[in-house]
């Protein structure tokens, strides 16, 4: 047995090589989803999308109507967090796979940590959506939705 490691408590040594599992888990999606991103934006200077042209962006089952119908269902607030107490908008970006599938969800910009990872888990949590097409083929392409917590003024047209 190593010497270093003959004295160590073998529950920290268990700990520890769970932590590392999880250390390399998650640097291996955030390479994956890096990489999905960098489909849309090759180039590391630019932060738009604007040469993407679809003929149908990806829409979720039953529009609108019936996106905002799931919000209100399965957002889910900690215990101690009061639901009506902030209102405000989180905005999201993430990328619908040719399938549908959603992947690599982030904050573009959030209102506080628990906001965002409400927002987050509701955007986890959508089923498959009807994907971008381009030609009539079925595309990965990103999509950017805020999500909605209290009620939020509308700006006024002048």
């Amino acid at each position: 047995m190593c010497p270093s490691l003959s004295h160590a408590n073998p529950m920290k040594l268990i700990y520890r090589l769970i932590l590392l599992f999880f250390c390399i888990l998650s640097v291996n999606a955030a390479g994956q989803c890096d990489s999905l991103w960098h489909q849309f934006n090759p180039d590391p200077g630019m932060h738009e999308i604007g040469r993407w042209s679809f003929e149908e962006m990806p829409s979720f089952p039953g529009g609108e109507d019936a996106r905002t119908v799931f919000f209100k269902e399965n957002m889910k607030f900690p215990p101690y967090w009061p639901a009506d107490s902030v209102s405000g908008k989180v905005f999201t970006t993430f990328i619908v796979d040719e399938k549908g599938n959603i992947k690599c969800p982030r904050i573009l910009r959030g209102l506080n940590p628990t906001l965002d990872s409400v927002a987050l888990a509701v955007i986890a949590k959508m089923p498959t959506w009807r994907p971008a097409k381009v030609r009539g083929i079925a595309v990965s392409s990103p999509f950017n939705l805020p999500v909605i917590f209290g009620t939020v003024p509308k700006m006024k047209k002048h």
